[in-house]
């Protein structure tokens, strides 16, 4: 019989057993949105550095690690933080000085589609969106020497693909493009213009032949991904609810899944309603149960974003050295011994029981919002 309850465990435990420096690791959520703050908090507490992060979108727990100097590479699709930073502050200032030493870009849509791969053991998958853009020629891990494989015929890093595009022409001639023209008459779909199909298309473009180019990518594969959830069965049976973005596909590209919950529940009470599920059970390493564990971002159905956090971050760490950026988490999260001493000593029941969400609208309609 399976020891379900082996899987549980604190959050400290998590970043003891599967984070050691160095790791390579895919963060779920996305912007202010479920992000898996108490396991990126501890991985603060306990220091673990020379860290490779992949993210899609948003920046609180990557902004966090680096604000801290713990992150050496970044795989990313956008680095701003809301509350008024275009541009997360202390991501940028360990780019710009050199603590961030590797910064490699794709589109949102080009990395899920990479979760897609990753998730399905694909070698690749294709992509048109970011043809004709800076991003398939900018390509930081490349000359940075880290693709490819060794003399010994070993992947250089394992997380890292030995291209990051491949452009080829279309091998069906852009016959499924839309709208496509059907023998009962003109497509009904969403797209209005075909320029290939009128003759608008001739680009000889990456690969010398007229026609149209498809950008295959490569799959995401983490060592590590942490996602949070609303519930989590004993088992490890996984429940999203809301907004999902790419956590599904992305929770399961990696090597091990960690994953935080609001609540763990019995096996039961999922299962009344299995079609909700999004997560086998087999496929999730650790479980760690963690309410109010994403703040200050939004969890549906349970509690919303702080946007006095994000506020008070600007002003408290905006226009800063590096040295007082470091100082700000370091007192705010390093100081504490774990999240319960973070969210009842730093931030307050009072803070965390206004963001409450209304049972009514799934979330809290009464908070501040970003203007």
């Amino acid at each position: 019989m399976t020891d379900w309850k082996s899987k549980v465990m604190s959050a400290q435990e998590a970043v003891q057993r599967f984070i050691p420096p160095g790791t390579h690791i895919a963060f779920g959520g996305f912007t202010i949105l479920r992000r898996p703050m108490a396991i990126a908090r501890e991985i603060l507490r306990q220091g673990v550095g020379e860290l490779y992060l992949t993210m899609n979108g948003g920046t609180l727990c990557e902004e966090m690690l680096a604000g801290a100097g713990l992150v050496k590479w970044l795989e990313s699709t956008y680095l701003g933080l809301e509350g008024g930073m275009p541009v997360a502050y202390g991501m940028r200032k360990a780019i710009e000085e050199g603590e961030i030493e590797l910064l490699e870009d794709y589109t949102n849509w080009s990395f899920a589609l990479r979760t897609v791969a990753g998730r399905y053991g694909l070698p690749f998958m294709p992509c048109l969106g970011d043809i004709g853009s800076d991003l398939v020629n900018y390509d930081v891990f490349g000359k940075a020497g880290l693709r490819g494989k060794n003399e010994q015929g070993e992947w250089i890093h394992p997380g890292i693909p030995p291209h990051k595009y491949a452009i080829l022409d279309d091998p069906f001639e852009g016959w499924g493009l839309r709208p496509h023209k059907f023998r009962s008459g003109e497509d009904t779909c969403g797209n209005k213009t075909n320029s290939y199909r009128q003759g608008g298309v001739a680009s000889s473009n990456y690969t010398g032949k007229a026609g149209v180019k498809v950008a295959l990518v490569p799959p995401i594969l983490p060592e590590v991904c942490v996602v949070h959830a609303q519930r989590v069965a004993l088992d490890g049976t996984v429940r999203f609810e809301g907004l999902v973005g790419p956590d599904i596909d992305q929770s399961l590209c990696g090597r091990i899944l960690i994953v935080e919950c609001e609540r763990i529940c019995p096996p039961e009470e999922l299962r009344h309603s299995p079609e909700k599920n999004q997560i086998a059970a087999h496929a999730v390493h650790a479980i760690v149960e963690a309410p109010f564990g994403c703040y200050p971002s939004a969890v549906p159905n349970y509690y919303d974003y702080d946007y006095g956090w994000f506020k008070h971050y600007v002003k408290e760490v905006n226009h800063k050295s590096r040295s007082e950026v470091k100082a700000y988490w370091s007192e705010t999260v390093g100081s504490t011994k774990d999240d319960w001493d973070y969210l009842l000593r730093v931030v307050g029941l009072d803070k965390l029981f206004s963001l409450r969400a209304d049972p009514q609208y799934h979330y809290n309609p009464t908070i501040e919002r970003f203007k």
